[in-house]
C-alpha cells in the first residue's frame, strides 16, 4: 500500500448482486468498529441502497427494517407491472424505505456518494452524484426484466451492474484513501451449497451460469485494472436474488469476512 495514503480513511465501493449485498451492512459496521472512517461511497444496484442509508446515518435503521423482512413481506412489496416492460415497478419497496431514510439531494450528504446505473439506449454508464438520492437508487437497482427501467429524455436506465458490477473507476479519492471494494460476484463456495443442479447442466442452468461467469469476469477486470487496496469477495452462491429474509446471517458474514481481511486500527 502507498505509504502516503491514509491508514484510516476509506473509499468504499459496494457492488451489485441482489440480497448478497446485505453483507455490505456487516462490512461497513466492521470497518467502523475497527476504527476506519468512510469518506466516500460508490455504489451499484443494492450497493447504491446500502451506501445511501449509511451516508444518511441510517444504516442501523435499515438493518432493523430488513431483519423484519420475511418471504411473505418480500412478496407483499412486489408491485407487479405489465410484464412486457418488467415484472415489478419497484415503487412500493422504495416508498417503504423512505420511512427509514428520506429523499434528499445527493450533494447535501456529509460524505461523497455516487450511484451508478446503465443507459441501455446509449450503451454507457450513468453516474448520479447530485439530485434526488431515490432517483439514483431507483435507476441503479432496475434489474433488467425484473424491475421496469427508467425512461429519460435521452436514454433508458437499468441496473448499473449490467455494464459495471463493481464500479471502482468512480472512486475520486484513491490517491489519499484506502480503497476497499466489496465484490458480490466471487466464485461459488461449497459452504453455501452445490451449483448448477449438482453439475448437471440444463438449458436454464447453462444460461444462468454463463451470466454469472460473465459478471465474475467483469468484476475481476475492474479489480485488475483499478487495483483497490482490499477486495472482499462474496461467493455468488452465498444468497439468492430475493433472500432478504436472511439479513442477520448475511450481515454477520460481512463482519466475518471484513475481520479476516483488514487489521484493527489503534484508537488515537
Amino acid at each position: 500500500m502507498d505509504i502516503f495514503k491514509s491508514k484510516r480513511k476509506v473509499s468504499l465501493v459496494l457492488g451489485s448482486g441482489g440480497a448478497r449485498g446485505l453483507v455490505q451492512i456487516g462490512v461497513i459496521k466492521a470497518l467502523i468498529e475497527k476504527g476506519y472512517i468512510i469518506e466516500e461511497i460508490v455504489g451499484c444496484s443494492i450497493g447504491s441502497l446500502i451506501g445511501a442509508a449509511y451516508a444518511q446515518g441510517k444504516l442501523n435503521e435499515l438493518e432493523l427494517w430488513l431483519q423484519g423482512v420475511t418471504r411473505m413481506k418480500v412478496f407483499k412489496l412486489m408491485d407487479f407491472s405489465n410484464p412486457w416492460f418488467g415484472i415489478l415497478k419497484g415503487t412500493k419497496a422504495l416508498d417503504s424505505l423512505k420511512l427509514i431514510f428520506p429523499d434528499v439531494p445527493i450533494e447535501t450528504l456529509p460524505i461523497r456518494y455516487v450511484a451508478v446505473a446503465t443507459d441501455l439506449k446509449n450503451e454507457c454508464e450513468v453516474v448520479f452524484d447530485q439530485g434526488s438520492i431515490y432517483n439514483a437508487i431507483r435507476a441503479s437497482i432496475a434489474i433488467p426484466a425484473v424491475f421496469t427501467g427508467v425512461d429519460t429524455e435521452s436514454g433508458y436506465l437499468v441496473d448499473g451492474g449490467v455494464l459495471n458490477p463493481l464500479p471502482i473507476n468512480y472512486v475520486k479519492k484513491k490517491r489519499r484513501n484506502i480503497v476497499i471494494a466489496v465484490n458480490l460476484d466471487g466464485r461459488p463456495d461449497p459452504e453455501f451449497g452445490l451449483m448448477a443442479n449438482n453439475g448437471k447442466y440444463t438449458s436454464v442452468s447453462v444460461l444462468q451460469e454463463a451470466y454469472f461467469a460473465m459478471r465474475r469476469r467483469l468484476s475481476q477486470l475492474s479489480v485488475d485494472l483499478y487495483k483497490p487496496d482490499y477486495v472482499i469477495h462474496v461467493p455468488h452462491n452465498a444468497a439468492g436474488l430475493w433472500d432478504y429474509h436472511r439479513t442477520a446471517e448475511l450481515v454477520e458474514k460481512g463482519r466475518q469476512w471484513t475481520d479476516a481481511l483488514l487489521p484493527t486500527l489503534k484508537v488515537k
